[in-house]
């Protein structure tokens, strides 16, 4: 399978998933509907609405067929895998914040990006955005440090 074919795929996935997360949110029982569902609704939302575009940039610009090949960066790959897993086991002790500031620098370095101020930037705007739709607008009390 051609890497682009796999990309489309995936993100056709992926719209699948949003529509039917959002559609999950109708069987939501009492105070959830108003309160869960306006969370999970807007994820699915977003989710689809990026895969789709997404999907439609990659139909319009036809790339080249590269072949898809898992085994030409492992050790980049298993970086990748250790900072997730190392993510998951840190997020409840010490918050999404802290933790998120650490783990956005630390993947744009293991994929090869080395502009420090671009980094620094997009790490503040992703927790800036986070900080404002979740904690803001949708009061979601996302973990924080536990001392």
């Amino acid at each position: 399978m051609s890497r682009k074919w796999a990309d489309r795929a995936l993100l056709a996935l992926f719209i699948g998933m949003a529509v039917l997360l959002y559609l999950s949110t109708a069987s939501y029982p009492g105070i959830a509907r108003t309160t869960s569902a306006r969370y999970v609704r807007f994820l699915a939302v977003f989710i689809g609405a990026l895969s789709a575009l997404q999907l439609g940039y990659s139909l319009l610009k036809d790339r080249s067929a590269g072949r898809l090949s898992l085994t030409d960066h492992l050790p980049r790959f298993l970086g990748l895998l250790a900072a997730l897993a190392a993510f998951a086991v840190l997020f409840e002790r010490f918050g999404f914040f802290l933790v998120a500031g650490v783990f956005i620098p630390l993947v744009a370095w293991l994929l090869g990006y080395r502009r420090k101020s671009v980094i620094l930037l997009v790490t503040l705007g992703v927790l800036l955005f986070v900080w404002l739709v979740f904690v803001q607008l949708l009061n979601v009390n996302l973990p924080g440090p536990t001392f």
